[in-house]
């Protein structure tokens, strides 16, 4: 196996890893933003 290879499948897993991570487990905010500090202003 030639290091190019290797070094595209890390790229793909990662690419694959983030788009999982994005779609998959979204965050759920918060809303009332004014009552409390969350460092939105």
């Amino acid at each position: 196996m030639d290091i190019q290879e290797i070094i595209v499948y890390i790229l793909v897993a990662g690419a694959a890893a983030f788009l999982v991570k994005k779609f998959f487990f979204k965050k759920k905010k918060k809303s009332g933003c004014g009552s409390d500090d969350c460092g939105c202003h």
